[in-house]
């Protein structure tokens, strides 16, 4: 079933007309055809607008995996509400990460797209990367190791302290580091004690900062 069949299906279950369904959208019902016949994809405040009508999550909605599970009774821990004030975002490669500025729309970035739930207040520009190698595992305090994902907002301004996604000159891809300034000189630090400052003044580009991070089990 693809996003086109998915809305159809929300939308019929519910007997709702694409009018009815585009007025509950605040969008038009062109837009709503477009989106059932796969022309266009929702997103941004109308894909979290069609998660909070159908009841679900906008994951589901874009790639039918709804992470929802039923926990038994006798477990320890307690299932969690359901959080609908999310938006989906798409998971990049460092490659990818490293042209997104000039991208800025994940239509370009081809169909076989990941994608992953953010909360509402990361801008739609922002997009999540998974964490290559070790040098932001530290031994103490903040670590994010290795297959870690981390949600990259290009919209915040990068600050002394922040953890930020930067593209060097002369590569293509991204890398991740914390943000130190100094005297107005500008460095690149791991986390990871072993791995050596970089100096960044005038040679590199900041992507975003970091504003998250979680594993996928």
């Amino acid at each position: 079933m693809d996003i086109g069949e998915r809305i159809l299906r929300k939308r019929t279950e519910m007997k709702l007309t694409v009018r009815g369904l585009a007025k509950l959208v605040e969008a038009s019902p062109a837009t709503v055809s477009q989106w059932e016949n796969n022309r266009t994809l929702p997103n941004g405040k109308n894909l979290n607008n069609l998660a909070k009508i159908f009841k679900t999550t906008p994951t589901w909605i874009l790639n039918g995996k709804d992470y929802t599970a039923n926990i038994p009774l006798s477990s320890n821990v307690a299932e969690a509400p359901a959080q609908y004030n999310t938006k989906s975002l798409p998971v990049l490669s460092q490659v990818q990460a490293g042209g997104w500025m000039e991208a800025l729309d994940y239509r370009s970035l081809g169909n076989d797209i990941e994608w992953e739930d953010a909360p509402s207040r990361a801008s739609d520009n922002s997009f999540w990367l998974r964490v290559v190698g070790d040098s932001m595992t530290s031994p103490v305090g903040i670590s994010i190791p290795e297959g870690m994902l981390i949600l990259v907002d290009p919209d915040i301004a990068p600050e002394n302290g922040k953890l930020v996604v930067v593209k060097l000159d002369g590569t293509d891809e991204a890398t991740f580091k914390k943000l130190a300034i100094d005297a107005g000189m500008k460095f690149l630090k791991p986390l990871n004690p072993t791995y050596p400052t970089i100096p960044i003044n005038g040679n590199c580009q900041i992507l975003g900062v970091v504003i998250e991070a979680k594993f996928k089990l």
